[in-house]
């Protein structure tokens, strides 16, 4: 099942072909469509281009999360929120919680 789903399932949101996404990982069409299919297991490094062309962790890919964002984009994330001054920090903590309770 994993990654045949989540390969698809990204290529869709991301709305391109799969001409596309092989140009963007350097492999062919067919693997691509092998890959969605599941007739094929990417090999590690077709997993770790998949993982960095959509900007997910290969946790995400090959369904042991559904927490999308990859460790690179926490860690970006992390360095900004050191930046803010501690009022900032608390009026984000307060979005955050009202966006938790109320989604």
């Amino acid at each position: 099942m994993f990654p045949a789903e989540r390969i698809y399932e990204l290529r869709e949101e991301k709305g391109i072909t799969r001409k596309e996404l092989a140009q963007g990982i350097h492999v062919s069409r067919s693997s691509i469509t092998e890959y969605e299919k599941g007739d094929t297991q990417p090999s590690l490094s077709a997993l770790l281009q998949l993982a960095d062309f959509f900007d997910v962790s290969l946790d995400y890919l090959m369904g042991r999360t559904d927490i999308k964002v990859s460790p690179n984009t926490l860690r970006e994330q992390h360095e900004l929120f050191l930046q803010l001054n501690p009022k900032e920090k608390e009026i984000l903590e307060v979005m955050l919680k009202s966006y938790i309770e109320n989604r």
